[in-house]
């Protein structure tokens, strides 16, 4: 049965250190290949990361374990986790919510205002956001499995497939955090 996730969290980046950790984030995109059974997409920046993940149940739950132990992220929240009939991603991405005008664009789509924030969200939302961006063709995106040889191949334009514009049956769950929440008042998550 497939299964698919959606999260997102605080990233865990010092100034002065973000350009190392962006640059190991962009590289993980490398161990999701084909084989790895998992398909998904994730999207940071100094402040968040949001992350779509699709496979095997017991795949996408070894997902979420190892994002709590990833000491780059914090406050992890599942915001959907569902049994899905098919896939929306064909392979894996990992982008970097920098400041151009195709992803600016793209926040505004999403977002109140430029600066991303996925706690003012719907999960419908964060996951229409993530499909979009890892779709962006910028050197901020880096792809892996079928959606690396799609993007190298040109094709006719595809009709995006459509997702349910509702957030019935969705719901916010804190599964907790892989470490203690600081003292920050309620709202600035």
């Amino acid at each position: 049965m497939l299964s698919r996730l959606v999260l997102y969290g605080r990233t865990n980046m010092k100034v002065g250190e973000s350009a190392g950790a962006i640059k190991s984030i962009l590289a993980a995109a490398s161990d999701y290949s084909p084989a790895s059974g998992l398909t998904g997409g994730l999207v940071f920046n100094e402040k968040y990361m949001m992350e779509a993940v699709e496979g095997a149940r017991d795949q996408v739950s070894k997902r979420i374990h190892s994002l709590f132990e990833d000491k780059r992220f914090e406050e992890i929240t599942v915001i959907a986790l569902s049994a899905i009939d098919k896939r929306i991603f064909e392979g894996w991405a990992v982008g970097y919510a920098g400041r151009t005008i195709d992803a600016e664009r793209l926040y505004l789509k999403y977002c109140p205002t430029v600066d991303i924030n996925p706690a003012n969200m719907s999960a419908v939302g964060v996951l229409d956001f993530i499909r979009d961006f890892c779709a962006l063709d910028t050197l901020y995106v880096q792809r892996t499995g079928l959606a690396e040889q799609r993007m190298s191949i040109p094709q006719a334009p595809q009709q995006r497939p459509s997702s349910p514009r509702q957030d019935s049956g969705i719901e916010t769950i804190k599964i907790g955090t892989n470490r203690p929440l600081s003292n920050k008042p309620a709202g600035n998550a």
